[in-house]
């Protein structure tokens, strides 16, 4: 992503004297002059690079009804000199978007803190991206660790959370009681399996996102 003070850099490098200072002031007044027009209700021609096109992001089903229309947002229409830019571009590499639930924040509610500490049997948020789980199809887990930071083996040592103890279920953030059974002083994480896309879909297999360890302690 480049940005203004990239494409300075690129005008002193091939410009020699130009007054590098009066470019970006005279860019920053541009900037609210292009934004003033848009408030305006005005479609900007932005230099020779494209168009600032306003529209309305539904249909509009009945033209009685103008002065009742709002929510707009702004597309870009580029130039043909824009568009044969990057015509002729090469792809080194190709790159998959993943999107497995990512476990950023763990906080123990009851105690209002993100310490690294849980409290059995008592409330906890878990923040991130991804995190919707589908009721019935998904799991949250807790994991207990051992000495060396691994999964503990036994799977019957694991620990999940019944939908029923999940209150806040939203890709951003989810909200549940953590098991009562954890036990004070060992370390976990816990493992978020979701299988949500969105929109009434889901994917044929979960994917899966890891907390940070943390360490549970007693009410």
């Amino acid at each position: 992503m480049a940005n203004v003070k990239a494409a300075l850099k690129l005008i002193k490098d091939e410009e020699k004297g130009v007054d590098i200072a009066a470019i970006k002031h005279g860019l920053e007044l541009y900037h609210k002059q292009v934004v003033k027009l848009l408030e305006l209700g005005f479609s900007v021609k932005v230099l020779d690079l494209g168009i600032l096109v306003i529209k309305h992001r539904g249909k509009v089903k009945d033209i009685g009804e103008a002065e009742n229309i709002s929510d707009f947002t702004v597309d870009f229409i580029p130039s043909e000199e824009v568009k044969k830019a990057v015509s002729n571009l090469s792809v080194d590499a190709v790159l998959t978007v993943d999107n497995s639930p990512v476990l950023e924040e763990i906080s123990d509610l009851s105690r209002k803190k993100s310490d690294g500490m849980v409290t059995a049997g008592q409330p906890v948020a878990v923040k991130g991206k991804n995190l919707k789980v589908d009721l019935g199809e998904d799991e949250i887990i807790f994991v207990p660790q051992d000495k060396d930071g691994r999964d503990v083996a036994d799977k019957e040592k694991w620990l999940s959370v019944p939908d029923s103890q999940l209150f806040r279920n939203k890709p951003t953030e989810l909200n549940f009681f953590a098991p009562q059974s954890l036990v004070d002083g060992e370390t976990y994480r816990i493992v978020v399996k979701s299988s949500f896309i969105g929109n009434g879909r889901k994917r044929q297999s979960s994917l899966t996102g890891r907390s940070a360890i943390f360490t549970a302690t007693a009410v």
